[in-house]
């Protein structure tokens, strides 16, 4: 029994830097403002060189080397950006299987704050026209800046056409540019989200003419554009930015017409996300109007619209969507005096997604700014 006190003394010692060393490997990694959780593993170039297949739920390798030998299934892989990967990836790690020296790994999405332990994100940028790639366009836009003082992304309409029944054809021409500034903070805390901070301001340009040889009706909207910005990596996150932009018409007209309306807009809206509950502050905006006389000689109710939508990716997952569309109404009834009137008026939101945060839901902030009359037959 003397010995019974000794050798449990001696076990003690010998638990005790084991446990200190885990505790310490748990920690995690330092990245920047960042400390990452300890299952973290970070593939960098020389394991996507590697790379096979990426789909969903599955990541192939065509070999174990590098960091790919840490990877077990209690990891979470934050991913560069590669070909095979140009959002890259966070997943979490399911299962790993091997097939010669092939090694497949089966994953799920990951939270943000499974990946991150401590530490506080912040992308700031604005968002420039140099910085962006086409994706796409359709027939009848130009893609060019406005002019040089303008630094944000801008198409040109060119008889871009929106309706046709026949011989009737209506058609747009003008410009539409967009320069965002986004601002995001994001604090994680335990590998818990703490509080999301969001400040952005919308420079915008909507310039269109809408021009018809005939009476049309109903209602479309048309992607004109879409643009991807090259990858903004911060502390090993990949945040990738996407803008489309669209246009369109809504309404009624009996007859021909034309009408153009030029909007120049600053858009800034604030909300912040702290201890489970979301906070805005009201919407500001200032605006610079002009319009040329409609020519129309019949009744009319007809909204033109156009306007950017802008996703902010991370990891490729949606984390912030702002849609902000500027709009003109032509109203028009021959029994009426004045005949015609012009409004401006702005449709929109600013939507923080719910996915790679585990919230509960999306939270939207309203942007819509209220039409105002601009002008009518009698002058104003």
């Amino acid at each position: 029994m003397k010995y019974i006190l000794p050798v449990s003394i001696w076990i003690i010692i010998m638990i005790l830097p084991a446990g200190c060393k885990k505790d310490e490997f748990n920690w995690g990694e330092n990245v920047g403002d960042i400390t990452y959780s300890g299952n973290v593993v970070f593939l960098g170039d020389k394991e996507l060189a590697l790379l096979k297949e990426v789909t969903a739920n599955r990541i192939v390798f065509t070999e174990k080397a590098g960091e790919i030998e840490k990877i077990t299934d209690m990891s979470i892989l934050v991913i560069g950006v590669s070909q095979k990967t140009p959002y890259g990836l966070l997943r979490k790690v399911n299962s790993i299987q091997t097939n010669g020296a092939e090694i497949a790994i089966t994953t799920t999405d990951a939270l943000l704050a499974d990946a991150i332990k401590e530490g506080t994100i912040q992308f700031q940028k604005k968002l420039l026209e140099k910085d962006f790639k086409l994706k796409s366009k359709t027939d009848g836009v130009l893609v060019k800046g406005l002019d040089k003082s303008f630094d944000g992304l801008a198409v040109t309409l060119d008889n871009f056409e929106i309706f046709k029944d026949g011989t009737k054809i209506t058609r747009l021409n003008g410009a539409i540019g967009i320069s965002p500034e986004i601002d995001i903070t994001i604090i994680i805390k335990s590998n818990k989200l703490i509080g999301i901070n969001l400040i952005t301001t919308l420079n915008k340009i909507d310039e269109v003419t809408v021009s018809s040889n005939g009476a049309f009706n109903g209602s479309k909207e048309i992607v004109a554009a879409e643009f991807i910005h090259s990858p903004v990596i911060i502390n090993s996150l990949v945040f990738v930015p996407e803008v489309t932009i669209s246009c369109g018409f809504d309404g009624t007209i009996s007859g021909e017409v034309t009408s153009g309306v030029r909007q120049d807009r600053v858009i800034t809206s604030k909300m912040s996300y702290l201890n489970s509950t979301w906070d805005e502050d009201p919407l500001t905006q200032t605006v610079n109007f002009d319009f040329t006389k409609p020519q129309i000689t019949d009744n009319s109710d007809l909204e033109i619209f156009s306007g950017p939508e802008i996703n902010i990716r991370l990891f490729g997952v949606p984390i912030q969507v702002v849609k902000a569309t500027g709009f003109y109404s032509l109203e028009a009834q021959k029994t009426n005096s004045p005949f015609w009137k012009l409004f401006i008026g702005g449709d929109g939101h600013n939507t923080v997604k719910s996915d790679i945060f585990g919230l509960k839901d999306d939270h939207t902030l309203n942007m819509t700014i209220q039409a105002s009359e601009i002008g009518n037959a009698n002058g104003k």
